[in-house]
């Protein structure tokens, strides 16, 4: 069990597009199911707005139960985390919520509006929980001290009910501070960057593939995180190895031509910009050869409807001149309209010969005849609509199928992953990240 704290937001509309949609999209393909805690509706797509209305209604709140009104005002009421487990463990929905419950009232939020989001984007199950820090009937704000020291406490004791043990690191840490020993997060890329190379330029370039660059500051030489955030690297490195390790390490690099701060920077921000560009570019061909099939397919669809129908007229002009329906449906109405409507002579002749009775055997036979031929017109008709319909469903499969292999040879032309997003090596990290679990690329949309 891995929680995962994310940033604190101001949006539930923002949060509510990230976690319960597709990234950058408006699909929802990777979510597998959604809840809502504490709530009147089922649907999140009501329950957004609802949280979003009781934090800003906060004030009411507190005014209907007498609470004291003071205070700063509350800029972000939104507080989201994950719950992941091991890849190897199935647990089901009921167990998902369970956890997400047990958890919310470790953080002292078992009363607040929640919603959950299930994703199955990733090899681990894992859950998104989106809580509400205004509690729905008195508008107080939790109070959320220590709250990552708590959801490791949460997930210590989760395991240990469980009884796996997927984190040592976490059990490590844990005796230490029991113990009294301050516990350090460790950055994994820095440890395994640390721990895979022998030297100051192994240890610089296995920096960079994980996105960290050495730079030159105004006095020493510091560390530039993916984020552009600069530290001194034996503060940052610290609890990996030791400030003397550290420094023999770092020395002969001083001694090359490292870029400065804004130098560095500044050709990332232009390395971001060509790759948004190339991106932008990449898109745009993406779509026009998508949009060049689809007219390609509409033609091709069009094309097989009008030879369809020309082939059914001419099947039923073919059937109709075999059979001669024409003229048995004219000989049909013309001793009909006898029968019905005889005329003077033809009275006498039914009267005296009983020309009646053979132009009745007649017309049933004529009946039966037309009614044979009709449903073999019916059946040839029938087998030709069900030809045309197989023949709609393969030129179907092979439109799915070039529209994927569209999809396919753009994705094949992508720029490849950046270095940083990809690990040395499968390592179990510290807490609060397994091995199995992604690197952050960056801030979540919505906070």
């Amino acid at each position: 069990m891995v929680p995962r704290l994310a940033a604190q937001g101001c949006s539930f509309h923002g949060a509510f597009l990230y976690y319960f949609h597709d990234k950058r999209a408006q699909t929802s393909q990777r979510v597998a199911w959604t809840e809502t805690i504490n709530m009147l509706t089922d649907k999140v797509e009501k329950a957004w707005k609802v949280m979003a209305y009781t934090a800003k209604h906060q004030e009411r709140l507190k005014e209907a139960t007498r609470q004291k009104r003071s205070g700063a005002k509350l800029k972000n009421p939104v507080l989201a985390f994950s719950l992941s487990w091991h890849p190897e463990q199935k647990p089901d929905r009921d167990a998902m919520m369970e956890a997400a419950r047990t958890s919310l009232g470790k953080l002292g939020l078992g009363d607040h509006q929640a919603m959950i989001a299930c994703h199955r984007d990733e090899p681990q199950p894992h859950i998104h929980v989106v809580v509400n820090k205004v509690h729905p009937r008195t508008g107080l704000v939790a109070c959320l001290k220590h709250t990552k020291r708590k959801l490791q406490d949460w997930a210590r004791e989760y395991q240990k009910k469980e009884g796996t043990d997927y984190c040592s690191l976490r059990e490590e840490n844990h005796r230490k501070r029991e113990a009294g020993k301050k516990t350090r997060y460790v950055e994994p890329g820095l440890k395994s960057a640390w721990e895979h190379s022998h030297d100051g330029p192994s240890f610089q370039r296995l920096l960079k593939r994980q996105g960290y660059e050495l730079a030159q500051g105004r006095k020493r030489l510091v560390l530039v995180d993916p984020y552009g955030k600069s530290g001194n690297p034996l503060r940052v490195l610290q609890g990996i190895a030791s400030s003397k390790d550290i420094h023999a390490r770092l020395v002969p690099l001083q001694q090359g031509a490292l870029p400065s701060v804004d130098d560095l920077l500044a050709r990332r921000e232009t390395q971001s910009f060509e790759k948004k560009e190339r991106s932008q570019q990449h898109q745009k061909r993406r779509e026009e050869s998508l949009a060049s099939a689809r007219e390609r397919h509409q033609e091709e669809r069009q094309r097989m409807a009008d030879d369809f129908q020309q082939r059914r007229s001419r099947l039923v002009d073919h059937l109709e001149q075999t059979h001669r329906l024409k003229d048995k449906r004219t000989v049909i109405e013309s001793y009909q309209q006898t029968l019905k409507h005889p005329g003077l002579w033809q009275w006498v002749g039914f009267k005296i010969f009983r020309l009646d009775r053979k132009i009745t055997a007649n017309l049933e036979r004529l009946k039966v005849e037309t009614r044979e031929a009709l449903k073999q017109k019916q059946e040839a008709v029938a087998k030709l609509n069900r030809e045309h319909l197989q023949s709609l469903a393969r030129l179907a499969q092979r439109h799915s199928h070039e529209t994927t292999m569209i999809h396919r040879r753009f994705e094949e032309r992508k720029t490849s992953t950046p270095n940083h997003q990809r690990p040395l090596e499968p390592k179990p990290d510290p807490e609060p990240q397994l091995a199995f679990q992604r690197q952050r690329s960056g801030p979540e949309p919505g906070r």
